[in-house]
């Protein structure tokens, strides 16, 4: 009797584990968490890509005046409509990270999916349609403030560096998001 009850007791710790190892809470919390410093890693790739387009209209004119409104509003544009090729997962650290076409991509590339390249535009223009104006992101930049902290560490949208429950990626619930092939079409109608 004691040998059947000890039996008995095995087989039901051996199911409780097996059950607790299927919903796999620990994986979860992992994924969320390399989920959320990649969206980080991506919020800040957008910002430096403004910054770059402020940069360059910038050093068109005199440094004391500002560019006009109009230059202002392609120049945040055309970064969202900008070619974002060359980025991919790459591990550092143990952590999965995004990084472009500038870092050394070549050594330690897990994933260079051209996914990427479309979800850097996705939330560049996410980023760009929840701010006030391009104007704001403008003088943001050119006041010396951080577009990186303006952008990815506030809150909500603005929180990707700052929430590990962001949300999902932008464009995640577009029907054919895993057809890249047809992106470019699709990306003309925002």
């Amino acid at each position: 009797m004691k040998v059947l009850l000890i039996s008995l007791l095995l087989m039901a710790v051996a199911v409780c584990v097996v059950t607790e190892g299927e919903l796999d809470f620990d994986d979860t919390e992992i994924d969320e968490g390399a989920d959320a410093a990649l969206k980080c890693d991506a919020c800040r790739i957008v910002a430096a890509k403004f910054a770059e387009s402020f940069a360059d209209i910038q050093g068109n004119i005199v440094p004391t005046i500002s560019p006009k409104d109009e230059e202002i509003i392609e120049a945040a544009e055309s970064t969202c409509d900008g070619a974002w090729e060359g980025y991919g997962v790459k591990i550092m650290g143990g952590m999965e990270r995004l990084t472009g076409p500038e870092a050394d991509v070549k050594a330690g590339i897990v994933d260079n999916d051209p996914i990427w390249s479309r979800r850097l535009q996705d939330m560049c223009d996410e980023l760009l349609g929840e701010t006030p104006d391009e104007k704001t992101l403008f003088n943001t930049w050119a006041s010396g403030n951080s577009l990186e902290e303006y952008l990815c560490k506030g809150a909500g949208t603005f929180g990707a560096c700052t929430s590990d429950n962001w949300g999902p990626w932008p464009g995640d619930d577009y029907e054919d998001y895993d057809d890249t092939a047809d992106f470019e079409d699709i990306h003309d109608e925002f």
